[in-house]
């Protein structure tokens, strides 16, 4: 009975350690389904997108996935794992939004997705300072050009399947 105990228990932290799977779909790009967008994009920014199940955190391939974002500016389907290009266009680019379903299943996901400024804040906000001679307040103003500031999405994206 001990010998099937631990080799159970090794076969769970085995299967806890498995390594990703291989990616065989490849967006080249996540592009405008609007014709009337002609802005040229910065540059592209790669999104490898995965599909795991909630209850036993399993990876899963095969999962038919949708991306848009709601100004029109890309869209693409894909099915996970997979790596979508997706266009970076200058100012803050708006959230990705997504939907995934396993075929054959009634495992759904939907997931929002924010592009992160990565430009440093460089010291700027409000600053309150209580002492003994009274409260002070001080600012600190920052003379950056926000309109510079660049953005990303993360590398990766983990989208979990459930009922």
């Amino acid at each position: 009975m001990r010998i099937f105990a631990l080799g159970l228990f090794l076969f769970t932290a085995l299967a806890g350690c498995a390594p990703p799977l291989p990616i065989a779909d490849y967006v080249a790009d996540a592009r405008s389904p609007n014709a009337k967008i002609t802005t040229q994009p910065l540059r592209f920014d790669v999104i490898t997108v995965r599909s795991f199940l909630a209850r036993n955190r399993q990876e899963r391939s095969g999962a038919r996935c949708h991306i848009f974002t709601p100004d029109q500016r890309l869209s693409a389907a894909f099915e996970t794992p997979a790596q979508v290009r997706v266009p970076q266009f200058r100012g803050k680019p708006t959230p990705i939004h997504g939907y995934c379903h396993l075929p054959g299943t009634d495992l759904t996901a939907r997931f929002t997705q924010d592009a992160i400024n990565q430009s440093a804040p460089k010291g700027e906000g409000v600053r309150l300072t209580l002492a003994r001679g009274g409260p002070r307040i001080g600012a600190t103003i920052s003379l950056r050009d926000r309109s510079k500031d660049r953005y990303a999405y993360p590398a990766a994206l983990r989208v979990t399947l459930a009922p």
